[in-house]
């Protein structure tokens, strides 16, 4: 299971929401094809520009980079 905790603690230089999405989507594409599993949102994003619909939006952005892969 990829943790949203671990990816942000991997790119401590994130300044905004709209960053994080791309770090997200890349970090997907770097998954191995056999251990495809789901991004658990196990924290909150705590940048000003985090949208109410965080989850949902992050969520697509992990599985658009799966897809991208």
């Amino acid at each position: 299971m990829t943790l949203l905790s671990e990816l942000i603690s991997q790119d401590p230089l994130l300044k905004t929401f709209w960053a994080l999405e791309v770090h997200v989507s890349r970090a997907a594409r770097t998954v191995p094809q056999g251990l495809r599993t789901p991004l658990k949102c196990d924290i909150e994003p705590e940048f000003r520009s985090t949208p109410p619909k965080w989850e949902l939006i992050l969520t697509a952005a992990y599985e658009r980079g799966l897809r991208a892969a």
